[in-house]
């Protein structure tokens, strides 16, 4: 049984996540907030012909459930309506980014006098490198083509030009999302603008 719904805004991710206590089924992600972690929903959503590959927002009716177990969800969804939906592609496993890179294109820059740079280390969740003037590190979070980075700290050296720095350090702390596509790492802000797009340092 379930007591009366309320209408509220989601996120589904576009990939699935495996269901705890269940490995052999998929379970839908959600969020209602872009800086919220996903959530695993282990029920699904009532009315939404999901597709993999797929983000979306959504308005749904949520409705408490009773007497569910700790394993299951405690708000069943119903769709109300679709606000929108985009195709992004799936990405592939972190483990292939992990390495050096340097910054090729960034938002607002038009030339690039020096490549900022990115060491990736993902088994630690960690990345550093140098920012264009000084050198910098920070941690990040991430879960299916969903990205955050920390608050990045760097050294205190003055150069005599530090906006590259200033725009590479705002484009980390405005992703939130990525992609891979044909070897290159692109970095996107919530409503979709690329913020950099780094290519791969040969070792």
């Amino acid at each position: 049984m379930s007591s009366c719904g309320i209408h509220k805004t989601i996120y589904v991710a576009n990939s699935f996540a495996n269901c705890e206590h269940k490995s052999s089924k998929q379970c839908l992600k959600v969020k209602e907030a872009t800086e919220d972690d996903w959530i695993v929903l282990h029920d699904g959503i009532e009315g939404l012909d999901y597709t993999e590959g797929t983000a979306y927002k959504i308005e749904v009716k949520a409705s408490k459930v009773k007497g569910s177990s700790t394993n299951d969800s405690t708000l069943k969804y119903e769709l109300v309506k679709i606000i929108y939906e985009e195709k992004r592609d799936i990405p592939q496993k972190v483990s292939s980014f992990q390495g050096n890179w340097k910054v090729s294109e960034l938002i607002g820059v038009e030339s690039l006098s020096k490549s900022p740079t990115l060491i990736i280390n993902f088994d630690a969740k960690k990345i550093s490198g140098n920012a264009g003037c000084n050198s910098y590190g920070t941690d990040f979070s991430i879960e299916g083509d969903q990205l955050k980075f920390g608050i990045p700290v760097a050294t205190k050296m003055m150069c005599t030009n530090m906006n590259i720095e200033r725009v590479f350090f705002d484009c980390l702390q405005n992703t939130s999302y990525y992609k891979y596509i044909d070897g290159n790492l692109m970095f996107y802000s919530k409503d979709g603008k690329e913020q950099m797009t780094c290519s791969k340092v040969k070792e």
